[in-house]
């Protein structure tokens, strides 16, 4: 059966003009009809593959976002249970131990930024108060001066770079004393030692949200007394990672020990003096801004 181009009305294939209203039935006509028709189920099929895509992309979609749901109330319940019980570390997933790290890093980085800032603002006003005494004109320094991202990545990858690198030497030092025929692997290694030390995590928000209510007495002495507090705590994490054994091997726990915070301790110091070194490039930078800006 084929259609009428016409009224298009139902007739036979062989059919020279339309049983209904009567237009001659050329083969140039049947072909085109059927093309159309093709053409037709081709789009059909099309759309119906489009569907199916549509469909299935949502479906990935959906799926996505609930394992990334899962994975962030897993994180947060194994965070919750390391800061009730750091010793008692549990089963979590793979990267919990290296995006606890990144993020203890990120809130101290932020923090020492926001002070950096705060005291290229507070030099800028002095250096325009200071020129104000001593001249009758407008001029002034340039206070639009801020730090660049280069700052914040640098901090924060020394920081996290030296963490891994101290718990790397944990690890090795670990193997060496322990006699346990099934080592433990060096991933679940740092996360255990981040569960021993997470409350790191909250303490660095704790000076971050210090940071943000800018520089004073009382700050400084708070701030001071969290970092004393960082550094015992990781400190302990890195001894209790070498020394808590089931039962001892070749190498004496308390010479592992000693010998994992001799070289942790130069690692601080390599990490500290690079803070520090990018803290004084950035205070080198401000001057030649201030200066610059200047008369």
């Amino acid at each position: 059966m084929k259609l009428c181009p016409n009224c298009h009305s139902e007739i036979e294939d062989n059919a020279k003009f339309c049983t209904k209203c009567g237009t001659k039935l050329t083969v140039t006509t049947a072909h085109s009809t059927a093309t159309a028709a093709k053409t037709a189920q081709a789009q059909g099929t099309a759309e119906d593959a489009q569907k199916n895509n549509a469909n299935t992309h949502s479906d990935a979609a959906a799926i996505n976002t609930q394992a990334l749901q899962s994975a962030f109330q897993g994180y947060w319940s194994w965070l919750l249970a390391s800061w009730k019980q750091p010793f008692k570390a549990q089963k979590t997933t793979k990267y919990a131990g290296i995006l606890t790290l990144f993020l203890e890093s990120l809130f101290f980085t932020l923090g020492i930024g926001h002070w950096a800032q705060t005291a290229t603002s507070a030099a800028s006003n002095a250096a325009n108060n200071l020129l104000g005494s001593f001249s009758n004109n407008s001029a002034s320094y340039n206070t639009s001066y801020s730090i660049g991202i280069g700052f914040y990545f640098t901090i924060i990858l020394t920081i996290l770079i030296a963490a891994v690198a101290m718990v790397g030497v944990a690890f090795l030092i670990h193997r060496a004393v322990s006699k346990a025929a099934e080592a433990e692997n060096f991933i679940d290694y740092l996360n255990r030692l981040a569960h021993y030390s997470s409350s790191i995590l909250l303490l660095t928000v704790l000076f971050f949200l210090i940071a943000l209510s800018g520089m004073s007495i009382v700050s400084m002495l708070v701030i001071s007394l969290i970092l004393l507090l960082i550094s015992a705590i990781w400190g302990i994490t890195i001894v209790c990672g070498v020394v808590e054994l089931e039962n001892g091997g070749q190498l004496d726990r308390i010479y592992g020990a000693a010998i994992t915070v001799a070289i942790c301790v130069a690692i601080e110091t390599i990490a500290f003096s690079l803070v520090i070194s990018q803290l004084g490039d950035t205070a080198g930078s401000f001057v030649s801004s201030v200066f610059k800006g200047g008369l």
